[in-house]
């Protein structure tokens, strides 16, 4: 359900979502709505973002990378780490906790490749 409000914005402002929406083809309405939520993702701090998410196989004497997929997770680590679980899981996987010998966690590496590695059992 939507609620009506009132804004006034500037008249470059007003241009710009005009030209914007026009060229796009989306309605004002949308394009205030998307970036209000925007802004309430970055004050509260729930951030989305695009990271791979590795699956890996860990036998007793092997580990072997078997998939990677890309997914829109919080940039909140345990969070991020928590919703990979669940959509590696949801891919028929066996997820290894980590007290149990997994190692599921959210990966730094220079450059900026962050990826959420996750650990599962052999078929």
């Amino acid at each position: 359900m939507y609620e009506p409000i009132h804004v006034r914005i500037t008249k470059k402002q007003y241009e710009w979502l005009r030209r914007y929406c026009f060229e796009n083809r989306v309605a004002q309405a949308e394009v205030i709505r998307e970036a209000l939520e925007t802004f309430r993702e970055a004050k509260e701090g729930t951030t989305m973002r695009k990271i791979e998410v590795v699956v890996i196989e860990a036998g007793l004497d092997y580990m072997d990378r078997l998939e990677s997929f890309e997914m829109e997770l919080p940039e909140d680590k345990d969070q991020a780490v928590a919703e990979a679980i669940e959509a590696v899981e949801a891919r028929g996987y066996n997820v290894i906790p980590d007290d149990q010998g997994g190692c599921n966690e959210y990966v730094s590496v220079s450059g900026g490749e962050d990826y959420i590695a996750i650990t599962v059992e052999p078929e």
